[in-house]
């Protein structure tokens, strides 16, 4: 299969290396010119689990040519409109774009190309870009992919069967259950990185796994309200928080046993978030994706002040007027505290 990617890092890259070795036709696309230089140099390198140096197409944005008929999408949520740009006009009638992103991007890159041209994937496997040329896979996870629509139409299970050359993965008529599943691990994640310790560190703390169901709840109540069906996500299952994060049930301890087990058998320790706060130093995708979660509750009518709360604390932490501390989930509790009437946020 002809697969163009669009973001050649953590998951990009990844996917793009194992398919090239699989034999489908790759051409990676990065804005990063030394990042694409390496490549054509030496090919991509993939380290973690997966070790293997990879001779695979690379570009740059603007050196890129239509028509492309399946597009994978894989660059951080604050650069989902710059990274389509380039594509939009080059994209032939009967392809797509696939969002391999977090957060709920389908809907501005339906926008964009059309949401006949649109597919989803929910992604849960690790990875992180260490330096030009060179990627980390850090271990598998879930990959689903599905239409906006829900039909399990031929496009998805194709795609689904190309993705397994890879990865395990399977076409699903409840994208948008998986899409919602992954959000509400999401904000547990978002939190995590605001300590500086271990993902595993931190569930392991019944204090902290009270704040972070906190948080799950919240996003929980949003997507119920909006008649989301949410699936488990590697075990961890959101709705075990329907009733609040007062009570832990063996339910929910099962679901964060699973995310402990989860990360022991995965190469990194700490999350794509807490290595752009601390190791890149650059804003995180908390912006987008929890500004969308905000759009949503406001829909929803629903407060998230922990959600809310989290947001500023992740600004905070990007501007660096705050440092990544145990204190930190201590003030998310608070939160919980007042509940302002929701709004919807504008502007994104």
């Amino acid at each position: 299969m002809e697969l163009t990617i669009v973001g050649a890092g953590a998951i990009g890259g990844v996917v793009g290396a194992h398919l090239a070795r699989a034999g489908h036709r790759v051409v990676l696309v990065d804005g990063d010119r030394e990042h694409v230089a390496a490549i054509r140099r030496h090919g991509l390198e993939v380290g973690g689990l997966a070790e293997m140096v990879v001779a695979v197409a690379a570009c740059e944005p603007r050196e890129l040519q239509g028509p492309l008929g399946t597009v994978l999408l894989a660059v951080k949520t604050p650069d989902t409109l710059a990274a389509l740009a380039p594509v939009v006009p080059l994209l032939a009638p009967d392809g797509c774009v696939v969002s391999m992103q977090n957060g709920l991007e389908e809907s501005r890159i339906a926008a964009r190309v059309g949401p006949e041209r649109t597919v989803a994937a929910c992604l849960t496997f690790g990875g992180f870009y260490e330096r030009p040329g060179r990627v980390v896979y850090s271990g598998p996870g879930t990959l689903r992919v599905g239409e906006l629509d829900g039909r399990l139409t031929s496009r998805v299970e194709t795609l689904a069967r190309v993705l397994s050359d890879f990865h395990p993965a399977a076409a699903t008529t409840n994208i948008h259950g998986f899409r919602w599943g992954k959000l509400i691990l999401g904000t547990i994640y978002f939190a995590t990185a605001a300590v500086d310790a271990d993902v595993v560190d931190i569930l392991r703390d019944r204090a902290a796994r009270r704040v972070l169901a906190g948080l799950a709840a919240e996003a929980l109540g949003v997507a119920l309200a909006l008649g989301i069906v949410v699936e488990p996500i590697d075990g961890f299952d959101g709705r075990v928080f329907e009733s609040g994060p007062a009570t832990e049930t063996p339910a929910a301890r099962a679901a964060w046993d699973a995310q402990i087990v989860y990360w022991e058998r995965g190469v990194a320790r700490r999350t794509g978030i807490w290595r752009d706060l601390a190791v890149r130093r650059r804003r995180t995708e908390a912006g987008p994706i929890l500004g969308a979660l905000l759009d949503a509750a406001g829909r929803a009518g629903r407060p998230v002040p922990r959600v809310r709360a989290l947001l500023a604390l992740l600004e905070d932490l990007e501007a660096g007027r705050r440092r990544p501390d145990w204190t930190n989930l201590t003030e998310l509790d608070r939160a919980a505290a007042v509940a302002p009437a929701p709004e919807a946020r504008q502007g994104r």
